[in-house]
């Protein structure tokens, strides 16, 4: 059986995460919150708190692209923003008791999501899945240093 010309990994890869994020943003705003918010949500450190420029890479998105982020987390009383007593210039991102539960319902949306993966799918085809997909990042990162130098 031989696949579409419109087949390729990059198309696919791009609609599986369209499908996925619609179902994730449809989830978050049962809550009032969107993806993005999530995602963010999920890279503060619990305790101690994160600053901007330390997240940002961990959403594949420069810092100074969080501000409307940052901003709506803040309106919803989510976040609180702290200034760094070292470095005035630098702010600390804390979660509020609010946004702690924000959190951990995010955590709970995508490890449900995980184990209905597994079960469905099986953890044998996940497990050769996730070594899949680090094979072609590692292959897309050779190919952008080459193209680079």
């Amino acid at each position: 059986m031989s696949k579409k010309h419109t087949e390729t990994i990059d198309s696919k890869l791009k609609t599986c995460w369209q499908v996925v994020s619609r179902m994730y943003n449809a989830e978050a705003a049962l809550h009032d919150l969107t993806i993005s918010m999530g995602q963010f949500l999920l890279n503060i450190d619990s305790h101690e708190g994160s600053y901007a420029s330390d997240i940002a890479p961990l959403l594949g998105m420069e810092s100074t692209s969080l501000s409307r982020i940052i901003l709506s987390l803040e309106n919803k009383k989510l976040i609180q923003r702290i200034p760094d007593k070292r470095d005035g210039r630098k702010i600390k991102i804390v979660l509020t008791p609010k946004g702690k539960s924000a959190k951990e319902l995010a955590k709970n949306v995508v490890r449900n999501f995980n184990h209905l993966v597994e079960v469905k799918i099986g953890k044998e085809k996940v497990n050769e899945f996730y070594n899949t997909i680090d094979e072609i990042v590692t292959l897309a990162e050779e190919r952008n240093k080459l193209i680079k130098h």
